[in-house]
């Protein structure tokens, strides 16, 4: 295994340590589903209790909505990389 690949392979193993799942399509779709929840919240002003959101919560709440964006784009990377270098 090269090293781009052993590099990918380790990112990958850590964000799925980082969010308990055990293949990365299960990563991935734990992802999408807490983004999901998130921009649900931004949209609707209330939290999954029913409660209103205060200023400061919606700007961590966009801030949690850009990181996992940024996570699930770097988990595709790590993985369209890993199965392009594992071929060769």
């Amino acid at each position: 295994m090269n090293k781009k690949a052993h590099e990918a392979r380790t990112i990958l193993i850590k964000m799925m340590r980082t969010y308990q799942t055990k293949t990365v399509k299960e990563t991935g779709y734990k992802l999408v589903t807490m983004r999901n929840e998130v921009k649900q919240t931004l949209q609707t002003g209330k939290n999954l209790n029913g409660k209103d959101i205060t200023p400061s919560k919606k700007k961590e709440l966009r801030k949690h909505l850009l990181h996992y964006r940024s996570e699930l784009e770097k988990l595709i990377a790590s993985s369209k990389v890993y199965k392009e270098e594992k071929g060769n």
